[in-house]
């Protein structure tokens, strides 16, 4: 069955993107953040955050998590300074109600700004 709208978790998409000098893996990216919210958190303030790495591709990513858990997570991306001995850098690029918003607004975006001509 079915939940209907008013009773379902409410959710925010947060579009990142991550600088580091090597290749991050998704599994790797995943478990430091985790690590890094429980360190801040709690075992209870991570299981409340419901948090779910929805797509990474090596630069850009998404991660799913509960609408009142916003501030929490963008504390514990800002938290992470390395994974596996690798110095990285995440950037919160935006925050959306939508999977095709955070998509369409900032990854994209940035996407298109990249491959645009510089004009002297």
């Amino acid at each position: 069955m079915k939940t209907i709208p008013t009773l379902r978790d409410k959710k925010r998409y947060i579009a990142f993107e991550i600088a580091s000098g090597e290749a991050i893996n998704r599994q790797q990216l995943f478990n430091e953040i985790l690590t890094s919210f429980g360190s801040l958190f709690g075992d209870v303030g991570c299981s409340e955050t419901a948090l779910q790495l929805l797509s990474f591709d090596g630069k850009y990513g998404i991660i799913r998590c509960a609408r009142e858990k916003t501030w929490e997570t963008r504390a514990a991306l800002a938290c992470i300074n390395s994974i596996r001995g690798v110095r990285v850098s995440i950037l919160v690029m935006g925050i959306s109600g939508t999977i095709k918003g955070a998509t369409e607004k900032f990854i994209q975006k940035t996407l298109i700004k990249e491959l645009e001509p510089k004009k002297e």
